[in-house]
């Protein structure tokens, strides 16, 4: 007897076809929580030879565009021994690090990424300025490979003996060399984050409620790390 229940078709894709991280970058296995897409306000599938003003190396960290994919490489050892005999050895460039310019108030971000040669962990966060011209670092969610995934509310800069908050954290970890989805929504104080085949983090906090202006991109472990298929929505209200 058929059956004569219904399926529809993008979730019936979602259930026959097997997930393999990396095996098809058209294809994101996230999908967002909080928001749903507006206005593209940024995408970049690193098609071109030059890579895009809006991305900002920092600390002499290196990045190129290989085989459609942003490279990013700490910086040279002269570089990073220059930086420490200055004392100024945590902005030394050892594992890569850079700025996406670009509007991040109530947004969904997705990018696809790979940790290589021994970097454990990648941040994906927001700015309010820079520590001059507004409050820092904002807010982040870090994926790592051996300290599972993290929301954190960072420091107000301006604010006398704040400090950094974990907001919620779970124990799924990152496989090296392996390519993962990662979505980020970012709605009023509400902030939402995933990797592919991770639980879905949540959290809220009065912090996260400011203006942003950049998406901040450090890492953890002096290796190598590739984006992929960059995408930054305006979030809108989930229909009802």
């Amino acid at each position: 007897m058929r059956n004569k229940r219904t399926i529809p078709l993008f979730l019936l894709c979602m259930v026959l076809t097997p997930v393999t991280v990396g095996a098809d970058k058209t294809k994101p296995d996230v999908a967002p929580v909080i928001g749903r897409p507006g206005k593209l306000v940024f995408r970049d599938d690193f098609d071109k030879v030059d890579i895009r003003s809006e991305w900002i190396p920092l600390h002499g960290t290196r990045w190129s565009i290989i085989d459609g994919t942003l490279k990013g490489e700490p910086s040279t050892k002269e570089y990073q021994r220059a930086q420490i005999a200055k004392g100024n050895k945590s902005h030394s460039g050892g594992t890569p690090s850079s700025r996406l310019l670009v509007p991040a108030d109530d947004c969904i971000v997705l990018f696809r990424f790979k940790l290589t040669r021994g970097l454990k962990g990648a941040h994906f966060g927001f700015n309010d300025g820079s520590f001059k011209t507004g409050t820092g670092h904002v807010c982040r969610f870090t994926a790592t490979i051996n300290k599972g995934l993290t929301l954190q509310k960072d420091k107000n800069a301006k604010l006398e003996g704040d400090t950094d908050v974990t907001l919620t954290s779970s124990e799924f970890n990152l496989k090296p060399d392996t390519w993962y989805w990662m979505m980020l929504e970012v709605v009023g104080d509400q902030m939402v984050a995933q990797v592919s085949g991770s639980p879905v983090l949540k959290a809220r906090h009065a912090r996260i409620d400011i203006a942003r202006d950049q998406i901040n991109l450090p890492t953890r472990g002096g290796g190598v790390i590739f984006y992929d298929h960059v995408r930054v929505w305006k979030a809108l209200p989930i229909s009802k």
